[in-house]
């Protein structure tokens, strides 16, 4: 949506990252990567700077530093988890 109202991608990219975080005062644990900050972030396939669209394409997620897959949730390098109710 940020794109759609003309905002450059990397204009949009820090609106949804870096500047919330700072606006509620918690860029030093959030809003970008940093060692020491929470890992909570997802991995694109694609140049998001060339095609914003591309957010569409996420290949992982990482969540309190665990990386999942992102279409079956499935943490990488672990065992694979129970199938949860609604997937039976």
């Amino acid at each position: 949506m940020f794109a759609q109202g003309r905002m450059s991608p990397l204009q949009a990219i820090g609106a949804a990252t870096l500047e919330p975080a700072q606006y509620v005062g918690l860029d030093q644990h959030i809003g970008s990567i940093e060692m020491g900050k929470l890992a909570d972030l997802v991995v694109v396939n694609g140049d998001l700077l060339k095609n914003i669209r591309d957010t569409d394409k996420i290949s992982y997620t990482m969540i309190n530093g665990r990386l999942f897959d992102a279409a079956t949730m499935q943490e990488v390098g672990k065992k694979p988890r129970a199938k949860l109710y609604f997937e039976e």
